[in-house]
């Protein structure tokens, strides 16, 4: 009995409700972090395909720039590919 050693009822009784008060907070406090997890990973999700499709989109236009310089070096004709020495 606590009474016995030293201790009045009431602290005996706070006592035995601190560790569900403690429980709850370590619990509330886990929940915080897997949110905080959670949030993270969606953001990182976010950026991870925005990245992705801007790499797609730099892709394309390196494409289309390349398809304009073919397309050039074929209109200047066969000057550059004949030698015509007189």
């Amino acid at each position: 009995m606590p009474e016995g050693i030293g201790y009045s009822s009431a602290q005996a009784l706070s006592q035995s409700t601190v560790l569900p008060q403690n429980e709850r907070m370590a619990e509330k406090a886990e929940a915080v972090r897997t949110r905080q997890g959670e949030a993270v990973a969606e953001i990182v999700g976010r950026q991870a395909q925005f990245s992705s499709s801007r790499a797609e989109t730099l892709a394309r236009q390196a494409e289309q720039l390349e398809n304009r310089v073919e397309t050039r070096n074929d209109q200047n004709g066969l000057g550059n590919r004949v030698n015509l020495v007189v």
